[in-house]
């Protein structure tokens, strides 16, 4: 009988009791084979499409290219499991264990991670559209290329994992732990990130347009390059991050925290900065026309050579601000603060001299 011939699941469980672990391409459609014992196996090609593997373990097994569409995972364990190329379409893998797991180029497409662990997880240009992973750990896994669109990743932890060049266009990202993760030219066009923490994390080139940021957490994050036009970043913490050089057209940042971040030649064309907080931060030769920065800390703020044609900076705090070189012209100064600023002319603004 070959490997891939079984009258039953028993007999695939004794010949692997006995030490045979070959079953490439076996035929186990809607087998169940939960809680069983199949470290180390090899399943390669194996047809498992809607298996119950709850509670297997399969640590350091080979499923590479199996198909296990709709199949039951939950709480299976897939330690260091070689799943490349395997198909997990629609497959439940709540609380699984696929720690160290390979699943480069593996179809996930609406697939249940909820609660999976994934630490130090491969997923390679893996696709997972659609994906469950709220509150799956993620930490350190490699996503390199990953399709994530319209995946729900609601406060999943993904601390240093690698993300370049992954598409997450339209993924719930609520409450998501990024801390140190590399995003460098990620796609997040219109995703949902209120609340994350993205702190420290590189997103160098990153698409995040559209994107909800509100009350997220970016301090001391690389946006260099980013493109985050239209974006809200209401109330969210950017503290020390580098935006030099980024696209920030039209967007929301009302009530953000920009203290010392660095905006060299950023763009923040209509954008609105109401009540945010730019304290000390690098404005050098930045594009705020038409920018709403009434109400605005800009206190020390670097502004030299900074474009605030027909800005609103009505009711702001200038003082000692350097704006040598900006260009003010039909901006709003009306109840802005200017004491000990350094004028486009370079002339220290006094209120009793008012120069």
């Amino acid at each position: 009988m070959k490997a891939s011939e079984f009258s039953k699941e028993a007999e695939l469980l004794s010949r692997h009791e006995t030490g045979e672990r070959n079953f490439s391409g076996a035929n186990l459609i809607g087998a169940d084979l939960s809680a069983k014992n199949l470290n180390r196996i090899n399943l390669s090609s194996a047809h498992l499409n809607g298996a119950d593997l709850t509670k297997a373990k399969l640590i350091r097994a080979n499923l590479s290219g199996a198909d296990l569409r709709v199949a039951n995972l939950s709480k299976a364990q897939l330690i260091e499991t070689t799943l490349s190329r395997a198909d997990l379409t629609k497959a439940i893998l709540i609380e699984a264990d696929l720690s160290g797991a390979i699943l480069s180029g593996a179809f996930l497409t609406g697939a249940d991670l909820k609660f999976a662990t994934l630490i130090g997880t491969s997923l390679i240009g893996t696709l997972l559209k659609g994906a469950k992973l709220t509150k799956a750990n993620l930490t350190g896994a490699t996503l390199s290329r990953a399709i994530l669109t319209q995946a729900d990743l609601r406060k999943a932890i993904l601390s240093r994992a690698i993300l370049s060049e992954a598409k997450l266009s339209e993924a719930n990202l609520q409450g998501a732990t990024l801390i140190r993760a590399y995003l460098n030219r990620v796609d997040l066009r219109g995703a949902d990130l209120e609340g994350a923490d993205l702190s420290e994390a590189d997103l160098k080139g990153a698409d995040l347009s559209g994107a909800n940021l509100s009350e997220a957490n970016l301090q001391g994050a690389n946006l260099a390059e980013a493109n985050l036009s239209g974006a809200n970043l209401s109330w969210a913490d950017l503290q020390g991050a580098n935006l030099t050089q980024a696209t920030l057209s039209g967007v929301l940042l009302k009530k953000a925290n920009l203290q010392g971040a660095e905006l060299s030649k950023a763009n923040l064309h209509k954008a609105n900065l109401c009540k945010a907080n730019l304290a000390g931060a690098n404005l050098l030769e930045v594009n705020l026309r038409e920018a709403n920065l009434s109400q605005a800390n800009l206190l020390r703020a670097g502004l030299l050579l900074t474009y605030l044609t027909r800005a609103n900076l009505s009711g702001a705090n200038l003082s000692e601000a350097n704006l040598i070189g900006a260009d003010l012209k039909e901006a709003n100064l009306s109840e802005a603060s200017l004491e000990g600023a350094i004028m486009p002319n370079g002339v220290i603004y006094s209120q009793g001299a008012k120069s």
